[in-house]
């Protein structure tokens, strides 16, 4: 019987033996290990990376300011749209449009999906204690208070595919639908019935959105026209207080809308909309309101023998800064319920705005001023009108020139505590002015309960995103001898989604 082959074993014994000194030569080829950080060396350690990652916060912090400042108008923001972003500087507000515009908003569903449809709204739900004077005669005023369901909105954007969409919002107002009365103390404390198209009821918006480029985009149909700040920020959360300014309700029409044709864009900061619409009846223009109650609602079609041209545009200079302007111009006589008046009643207005938003602080500042042409013949074809409660036409002398100012500031209290997970708690102050009789013509004499200021003092609660809870004094008062001091207190909820 053969021997069996030793030589594999004697090699497998050798690389056995061999395996220690191979292992201990690399051991003392391996440099020797760092000692570990002593305590006090990983607590700088942590500090100075704690201070990395906050610096790196803040950049992007600034960066989404920025970036919201600067949507354009083909990066749609919630009001006139289904879209949703944070107001710049508001980490934990309700979805709001920020430093975009409601009337820039494209108004377009996410994506472009043929038969997407997508849904947004709001409601507003308020209670007021305040003086109420039974006349404009009347220097002793009773303690009212009031609740109402001012309104719910249901907006649903249609996406028609190709950059193709049908925007919709559809107004709740005042919890009911049909007509209603009014009080009215400027009328001698008269109670006056309202019956408006629709009852309350209103389709506020209802166009065609074409988008092409971000500088070249077209709405066709019920527009929001984008004059002044209410009008393109008007969601509960835009403004502090559970009303929208009085100087600009008792201005010009809020929310305000109209039938035409509008093109809109952006270039880098520069954002602008220039649209042609159906223009203002002065059968609704009044002494206290001016041209308020001037959109046509009363018919159940709107006149359109007088078109309007109203032009907007703002810039974005700094993350969370934006500063801009409009420009309305329309003939107000043509389009009168009744065809009383052969002459024109050409209206020129014009407005300034800034907006600065970021981390803690919100300012808010406007200026308005309005020329109307012919305003004592206005006047008399109001006068000599008949059905006028019907119509909504007003017996008051109507002013020439009207102005307004208004100016605000916020601040985040919950920002000087550690408490973010509670929200955001904002405390404001305001201060507006506004005369709707700055000039008068003909025999017309300016009246002096037209000029009027208010200073408004509150809270702004946003325990989550959408929801806000509002409480003010306000002090409101006009320059007339009687019925001239009011004290306003009011408590507010508004929802978004």
């Amino acid at each position: 019987m053969p021997k069996p082959k030793r030589k594999n074993t004697s090699r497998l014994t050798y690389a056995l033996a061999s395996l220690p000194l191979t292992f201990s030569c690399a051991m003392a080829a391996e440099p020797p290990k760092a000692p570990p950080p002593s305590t006090a060396e990983l607590i700088e350690q942590i500090a100075a990376m704690k201070k990395t990652i906050e610096r790196q916060q803040q950049q992007i912090d600034a960066l989404v300011s920025h970036v919201e400042a600067s949507q354009t108008q083909a990066a749609p923001a919630p009001s006139n749209s289904t879209t949703t972003t944070l107001t710049s500087g508001d980490a934990t507000a309700a979805p709001t449009s920020g430093s975009v515009p409601v009337a820039h908003r494209s108004a377009s569903a996410s994506g472009d999906e043929f038969g997407k449809v997508k849904w947004s709204g709001y409601g507003v739900i308020n209670y007021a204690s305040q003086d109420f004077y039974a006349n404009t005669q009347t220097s002793t005023p009773e303690r009212r208070a009031t609740s109402d369901l001012e309104r719910i909105v249901l907006a649903p954007t249609f996406s028609l595919g190709k950059g193709y969409k049908f925007v919709t919002e559809i107004e709740f107002e005042h919890g009911g639908t049909g007509s209603t009365i009014e009080y009215e103390p400027e009328e001698a404390g008269e109670f006056e019935a309202e019956i408006e198209k629709g009852g309350e009821i209103v389709l506020e918006q209802a166009h065609l959105v074409i988008e092409q480029a971000p500088w070249l985009n077209w709405r066709v149909g019920e527009v929001l026209v984008p004059f002044g700040m209410i009008n393109m920020y008007h969601q509960p959360s835009q403004y502090f207080t559970i009303e929208r300014p009085t100087s600009e309700t008792n201005f010009y029409p809020t929310v305000w809308h109209e039938t035409g044709v509008g093109l809109f864009g952006s270039y880098g900061q520069l954002r602008y909309e220039a649209q042609v619409i159906t223009g203002l009846d002065s059968s609704g223009f009044s002494g206290y309101g001016f041209v308020s109650h001037g959109m046509q609602n009363k018919l159940e079609y709107r006149n359109a023998d007088a078109l309007a041209l109203v032009v907007q545009a703002d810039y974005s200079f700094l993350p969370g800064a934006l500063v801009g302007g409009s420009v309305y111009f329309g003939d107000t006589a043509a389009n009168r319920a009744r065809n009383d008046m052969t002459e024109t009643a050409n209206l020129f207005m014009a407005n300034i705005y800034g907006r600065y938003e970021r981390g803690p602080v919100i300012v808010r500042g406007q200026f308005t001023h309005a020329q109307l042409e012919n305003s004592d013949l206005v006047t008399k074809a109001n006068l000599r009108s008949f059905n006028a409660t019907e119509l909504g036409i007003s017996k008051t002398p109507v002013g020439s020139e009207a102005y307004s100012f208004m100016v605000e500031a916020g601040y985040d209290v919950f920002s000087l505590f550690d408490v973010k997970q509670w929200g955001r708690l904002d405390t404001f102050a305001r201060y507006e002015e506004y005369n709707t009789h700055a000039a008068t013509e003909g025999t017309i004499t300016a009246i002096p309960r037209y000029e009027r200021t208010a200073a408004t003092f509150g809270l702004n609660y946003k325990p989550r995103p959408g929801v806000v809870l509002k409480a003010e004094y306000s002090n409101r008062s006009h320059s007339g001898t009687t019925a001239n001091k009011q004290d306003y207190y009011g408590l507010g909820v508004g929802v978004e989604f």
